[in-house]
């Protein structure tokens, strides 16, 4: 099995969009230091994880128009003072006066004792940017912005650009401007910790064709993804979406566990390992949506609930060709060291099975409930990022399918 790995995104925005929600809604102001009062030119206005962002003007003016009502996190970046956040709700057009507060001297210097190790640099690169074909169409644009340490001691990788990181994604025709980028990889749990501030920006085309290749990825990269799965949760559409979700128990392997899985029989659609000494049992019965959502007590609200680790497959698409290549390839280990010690134990040689190896491989993921509420807006997104973990496909997608939570395919068959 493969054993990949991705902790929850935490990101200094969450996006609550009510879609389809198409009223002219109108945000502006004025962007000023909050000491002095005296307005900010050029200034970086934005609204977290969204297309919708300006510059303010001479005199510190913006303005974002034709806005779906909704909860947005708005964010303002100025050189030499902390980022400006606010988190409102936007039902009709407001005017609004940030004020910015001075960064002390210290938050403007990096320690840099030299270049970042090559080693270093290209091993960020694979956790962060991600290894499917769309990720392989992504490149940072300012690399010496980014401050990579692997501490081999420790198990721990941790790239910061204390000013942004900006990614271009030819793939889906998006520049991504990550601010205040903090990236860590802790090897030991098997976690990544990821917190940013981030701004997409549609890049621009005359060519017809590269217009038309950039919104199939864009669809391609939505298609099967977990916001994908969450809007279809709350639109009890799971099914006719392409997914199917079963039920996931995992405990230590002992005597107890084996008598539960030759008892269970035919219900068991799977006996996985994920780990060394846990066993993981997956019940053939499909959920629906109802089984694994309840309705809030305010209009509207959606949360996601289960009492157990739900395996969600999805059925309308082949997985990328380097994903499936790291599943057979962890296939083909696991078989070989499950010979290897049936070899040991019996002392006769044992052939691995070719059934398991050449069974074909899904998008396969797992969804871990880690106790807050895991509300779902309608975009498909979660209020809370850090309610969930994820493994399996949705830990191996990663920045090259990342989308903007205003983005609406066109997919509800």
């Amino acid at each position: 099995m493969l054993r990949s790995f991705f902790a929850p995104v935490l990101l200094l925005a969450a996006l609550l969009l009510h879609l389809p929600a198409q009223s002219q809604i109108r945000l502006d102001g004025q962007v000023r230091d909050a000491r002095t009062q005296q307005p900010l030119a050029f200034a970086t206005v934005f609204l977290a994880n969204t297309t919708y962002g300006t510059t303010t003007d001479s005199t510190g003016h913006f303005a974002l128009a034709g806005l779906p009502a909704g909860q947005y996190e708005l964010m303002v970046s100025y050189v030499g003072y902390d980022l400006y956040k606010s988190l409102f709700d936007l039902r009709q057009s407001v005017t609004l006066t940030p004020g910015l507060q001075p960064a002390a001297q210290l938050a403007e210097v990096v320690v840099r004792p030299a270049q970042n190790r090559p080693a270093d640099y290209r091993q960020f690169l694979r956790e962060f940017l991600g290894a499917s074909a769309l990720s392989q169409q992504c490149r940072i644009e300012n690399p010496a912005e980014v401050v990579v340490v692997v501490d081999q001691r420790r198990q721990e990788l941790v790239a910061v650009a204390p000013r942004h990181l900006s990614v271009i994604n030819q793939a889906l025709g998006y520049r991504i401007t990550y601010h205040h980028f903090d990236f860590r990889v802790d090897y030991t749990s098997r976690r990544i910790t990821f917190v940013a501030a981030p701004m997409f920006e549609a890049l621009k085309s005359t060519n017809a064709g590269q217009q038309q290749r950039w919104e199939a990825n864009r669809r391609k990269a939505y298609a099967g993804s977990l916001p994908h799965f969450l809007r279809s949760v709350r639109e009890d559409r799971l099914a006719q979406e392409g997914f199917r979700v079963q039920t996931m128990v995992s405990a230590p392997n002992s005597a107890p566990i084996q008598q539960r899985i030759k008892q269970a029989g035919d219900s068991l659609a799977a006996v996985l390992t994920p780990a060394p000494g846990i066993v993981a049992l997956v019940y053939q019965p499909a959920l629906s949506a109802a089984q694994i959502s309840q309705t809030g007590a305010e209009a509207g609200q959606v949360r996601l609930q289960s009492h157990f680790d739900l395996r969600v497959t999805y059925q309308g698409e082949h997985p990328d060709a380097q994903y499936a290549a790291l599943v057979l390839e962890a296939r083909r280990s696991e078989l070989l060291n499950v010979a290897k010690s049936q070899w040991q134990a019996n002392k006769a040689e044992i052939t691995p099975g070719r059934n398991q190896l050449y069974e074909p491989v899904l998008e396969v993921s797992e969804l871990h409930l880690l106790g807050p509420a895991a509300l779902i807006q309608p975009n498909g997104y979660l209020t809370n990022p850090l309610s969930v973990k994820v493994d399996g496909y949705w830990a191996f997608e990663k920045v090259g399918e990342a989308l903007p939570f205003d983005y609406v395919p066109a997919l509800t068959r």
